[in-house]
């Protein structure tokens, strides 16, 4: 007959096994796993963060010089927040291109205000000056200025200016009262007779 086990013989909990040998340098070797160094490609990759980007490829559109303050200050921005040199490039490339869209938009506002103000002078001075007076002007301009100068003045449009027409309007008149009229004086081969230059005196 086989025997039978009697289970109120048995202790009511069996003690977990004690660690061995091999469960304590299992432990040991996952902790000196844990604190080894990190391998070779990692500690490369570091490395490679730490070190200061390498700016001297950034290209500067034409007309761009490297040597200016304003790109040093760019270089020493980008350092300052690490920036990789590829996104260096499009900040750069972006600030220039909106420098250039700003440039033409202040350029375009200013030729247009410009045209409209010469309008104005022109048609203030039609109104102010008679066509007579304006080719007065005109001609004095001529007198008063070399064609260079000239036409300078009226690709900038201040020939239409009221204040420089009403300037050569002046010249105009001071040339044309100090015409100079010649006389007989100074005929023949002796001396000027002085009573020539005053006929009508009484003193004669």
């Amino acid at each position: 007959m086989a025997d039978t086990i009697d289970t109120n013989t048995l202790p009511a909990s069996t003690p977990a096994p004690e660690a061995g040998p091999g469960t304590h340098t299992a432990a040991v070797r996952e902790d000196e796993a844990r604190q080894a160094p990190a391998p070779m490609d990692a500690a490369v990759d570091e490395a490679a963060a730490a070190a200061p980007a390498d700016y001297s490829g950034l290209a500067l559109p034409e007309g761009y010089r490297v040597d200016d303050p304003v790109f040093g200050e760019a270089i020493k921005l980008f350092e300052g927040e690490k920036i990789a040199p590829d996104t260096a490039q499009r900040l750069i490339d972006f600030t220039i291109e909106r420098d250039k869209q700003i440039a033409r938009a202040v350029n375009e506002h200013a030729t247009t205000s410009w045209t409209k103000q010469t309008a104005e002078w022109r048609t203030t001075s039609e109104k102010e000056f008679s066509p007579e007076a304006l080719g007065n002007a005109r001609t004095a301009l001529a007198r008063v200025f070399d064609r260079q100068t000239i036409a300078t003045l009226e690709s900038l449009g201040f020939t239409n200016h009221p204040g420089l027409i009403r300037g050569m309007v002046k010249v105009a008149n001071a040339i044309r009262d100090d015409s100079f009229v010649g006389g007989n004086a100074g005929r023949g081969g002796g001396a000027m007779d002085p009573k020539s230059l005053y006929p009508n005196s009484q003193h004669n």
